[in-house]
């Protein structure tokens, strides 16, 4: 019923208690019973209960345990077996990547958000957004590039890095900046998820008084700053399961 993690952790994967018809009384006794001893062995438990499964979670929590986490439709619980016990935390920071992409007239592809209701017209900005799940991050970039105004755009190397802890669901953010290049000179924005995007003369982007600072300090970077490439290791990228490697040199 148990398995191993790395961390020296007991688990009790999704699926188990409803697949081997475990009645909830039955695993109350379990934790009352067995739990204690498997401190000797395990440093933490994990509990991991699908959509099936929830009537176990009262018991779990009488016996000492705290929610960790929840993905899709399964919820993962985990308690301390042994006191000084590392317990790694679920996510704790979201990612977006920005995008600095310029045509071959030297132009730099600007967007702009719809704004809140109530509020004034968003700045003109870099297009990018949130990396999505297993998505590596030159794959995001290019895709939110496409997604929000039709340029397909090819990945030079990342040049400005931003992180706060002002993310949804109390996460914190990491935000990445690469610069890219594109053939294209025309746009079509997706009204679904922008307001409006054009190609800008970047030099003029930087003299307008109404653009953003903060904005305006990524473009600049993008004209001056080095960039980290990726850099490729047969031995390390292991196809779409692999690892993006980057340097500066």
């Amino acid at each position: 019923m148990l398995t191993i993690n790395p961390y020296g952790a007991a688990v009790l994967a999704g699926g188990s208690l409803d697949a081997a018809d475990i009645g909830v009384d039955a695993f109350a006794r379990w934790l009352q019973s067995e739990l204690p001893a498997l401190a000797d062995s395990y440093k933490l438990c994990w509990l991991t209960f699908n959509a099936a499964e929830t009537a176990f979670i009262a018991p779990a929590l009488q016996h000492g345990f705290g929610y960790h986490h929840v993905q899709g439709t399964n919820i993962t619980l985990v308690k301390r077996l042994q006191p000084d016990a590392y317990l790694p935390l679920a996510a704790t920071h979201s990612i977006g990547v920005g995008a600095a992409v310029f045509n071959q007239l030297g132009q730099i592809l600007l967007v702009r958000e719809w704004p809140l209701p109530g509020n004034k017209p968003a700045y003109f900005k870099l297009p990018g957004g949130m990396v999505e799940t297993q998505e590596h991050f030159v794959e995001a970039l290019q895709r939110e590039v496409l997604e929000e105004t039709g340029v397909a755009a090819v990945f030079q190397g990342w040049f400005a890095m931003r992180h706060h802890h002002q993310g949804q669901f109390g996460a914190s953010n990491l935000y990445l900046v690469a610069k890219l290049s594109s053939q294209q000179t025309d746009v079509c924005a997706d009204l679904r998820e922008i307001a409006e995007a054009a190609w800008f003369d970047p030099q003029a982007f930087l003299a307008d008084p109404l653009a953003h600072p903060y904005n305006k300090l990524l473009v600049q970077g993008a004209l001056e700053s080095p960039i980290w490439t990726a850099r490729e290791l047969p031995s390390y990228q292991a196809g779409p399961l692999g690892f993006e490697l980057f340097q500066g040199f």
